[in-house]
């Protein structure tokens, strides 16, 4: 080797050490390095009382594995935020419009308000005109919202055999084509919550699936159904509900309290009333609610049939063995809820609610809503691409087609209305898009060892949360810890044999995991066009085609 090349060889040697121990960017320039969508949509989903004091944005195709194994689906990215929104009604909307403009799902409440002529002050989103004057004034008897969760734009185009009902609603309504969830993190109890209010979690205060109590401690959105009391505004349905005494029907049958959002607090709200709200035991596969705050209707309790949906499920592939396929999980009452079967014993309790409880049978509108789960539940497990999915996915269909089959022969074509929609899309597999599966235990036992405190509470998708008093303790702040996490490495999280094995994808060792790592609580002062930190995010374009 020539002095010349030598000399070059350590130049190099020299640029990649300082590469790799120099200054991350300002906190100011990594957040308006973004795309000005992305940024918005993470504003919009801070809300400092319940929001982690670290906000955080992997560098794509990296992205927050689930203990390390498992597909998340959180964040700003449009193939995680693009969902299908569609209103049908064949006796108010026509016949077809497919729309283009961008829209989010905090348009959803102001739109029912408008049709109804409800009273809902304050909202972000704004009434989907296009809908509003399809109605002409007309005021439907019942408005069933139905939410498809993991059911977003990614998994419905790799799995586009498995929902010929969604698209003959599409058809035959007026379809949203660019409606996004419109904040982040895209997570079941925040995007719900924005769906029922028509506000985002900055204000509603649902911020994802863990949040900050008034003590400072991490806990559940809803605790388990123990209290909605961190939703911090009404929703469009009990709004309603008062502004009719009472004779309004609002109702929701789901999966969890996650889906509490839509419908709102019931009786726990000064006022309210025990509105109809079903949820599931996952352990026993039995429903149930929170008796002091809601009603559970006996419609519903009274449903059957469940065993009889297990036995087709089993004798589909023709083996009678007590399994899905391959899956041996059918004796498992922990597990059948995952199953089509469940989706199919889902809508016959639908279908029971609307027939037994009385919704639609007066002029005052009902509001009915509904999450499927088993979309979302199995591609956690087995990822978007597995098989099981795509047939969730068209029981799930299946039954979008049977309550509209129903609503036809039972109501007038003028009564009724059915919105579909998503919370979020899905994860691809980590060797799908050459990415790297972040473990984020690593990170927080990374997080310990480098400040040497245990200061790390729970790292998430999006966000950090940490132990506050252990911090000040050992007189560390947070700006350190983003700093930390700023010019934090794929090395340094794949330092376990499993994620060795798995690779890291387009990743190099020496590339940072995040690309946005800052104190959460700048979020809403951040404004990239009032000083020399408004990047346009022209270095990120690459990544907007992101599966």
């Amino acid at each position: 080797m020539t002095a010349g090349a030598l000399a070059l060889a350590a130049a190099l040697v020299m640029l990649a050490l300082a590469l790799r121990t120099q200054e991350p960017r300002s906190f100011e320039d990594q957040a308006c390095s973004l795309p000005g969508s992305w940024l918005t949509r993470i504003q919009r989903g801070y809300h400092e009382p319940r929001s982690g004091q670290i906000s955080l944005l992997p560098r794509y195709p990296a992205y927050m594995a689930s203990g390390g194994a498992g597909w998340s689906h959180s964040g700003p990215w449009p193939y995680l935020q693009e969902v299908p929104l569609v209103f049908y009604s064949p006796g108010l909307l026509g016949n077809g419009q497919i729309v283009d403009r961008d829209v989010t799902l905090a348009d959803l409440a102001p739109t029912t308000a408008e049709l109804i002529e409800a009273d809902l002050p304050g909202v972000q989103g704004r009434a989907l005109t296009e809908v509003v004057d399809a109605a002409g004034g007309k005021k439907p008897k019942l408005i069933v919202t139905v939410v498809w969760d993991g059911g977003g734009r990614n998994a419905l185009e790799l799995w586009p055999d498995t929902w010929p009902n969604l698209a003959r609603l599409m058809d035959g309504g007026i379809s949203y084509t660019n409606a996004t969830d419109g904040s982040s993190p895209s997570v079941t109890p925040a995007v719900h919550s924005t769906i029922g209010t028509g506000v985002f979690p900055e204000i509603h205060g649902v911020t994802g699936v863990p949040v900050l109590d008034e003590e400072g401690d991490v806990v559940d959105a809803f605790l388990s159904g123990e209290s909605s009391r961190f939703l911090e505004v009404p929703t469009v349905g009990e709004l309603w509900d008062e502004q009719n005494e009472g004779r309004a029907k609002i109702g929701m049958l789901a999966y969890e309290p996650w889906h509490l959002g839509m419908i709102g607090h019931g009786a726990e709200r000064p006022g309210g009333d025990k509105d109809d709200a079903v949820w599931l035991n996952v352990d026993t596969n039995e429903w149930k609610t929170n008796p002091d705050h809601y009603r559970l209707p006996p419609s519903v309790e009274g449903t059957t049939g469940l065993a009889e949906d297990i036995a087709r499920l089993d004798a589909a592939d023709g083996r009678v063995d007590r399994s899905w396929g391959d899956l041996e999980i059918l004796d498992d009452r922990s597990r059948i809820e995952e199953t089509p079967a469940f989706v199919h014993f889902h809508g016959r309790a639908l279908r029971n609610m609307i027939a037994e409880e009385g919704y639609g049978d007066d002029d005052v509108t009902d509001l009915l809503y509904t999450n499927f789960k088993q979309i979302d539940r199995i591609a956690h497990y087995y990822n978007m691409a597995d098989r099981t999915v795509g047939e969730n996915l068209q029981a799930t269909d299946e039954e979008l087609g049977a309550l509209v089959d129903y609503l036809d022969q039972t109501m007038d074509p003028a009564d009724w209305m059915v919105v579909v929609t998503a919370d979020h899309g899905m994860q691809p597999d980590q060797a799908a898009v050459d990415g790297f599966g972040i473990n984020p235990r690593e990170v927080e036992d990374d997080i310990d060892a480098h400040f040497g405190a245990p200061i790390a509470r729970a790292v998430w998708p999006t966000e950090v949360f940490l132990f506050e008093d252990e911090m000040e303790s050992a007189g560390i702040t947070t700006q350190e810890v983003a700093r930390y996490l700023a010019n934090y490495r794929v090395s340094d999280n794949a330092a376990d044999v499993e994620t060795r094995v798995d690779g890291t994808g387009i990743f190099e060792g020496d590339d940072t995991v995040y690309e946005m790592a800052i104190p959460a609580a700048m979020l809403p002062d951040i404004d990239c066009d009032a000083g020399p930190g408004a990047a346009s995010g022209q270095g990120m374009a690459y990544r907007m085609s992101a599966p």
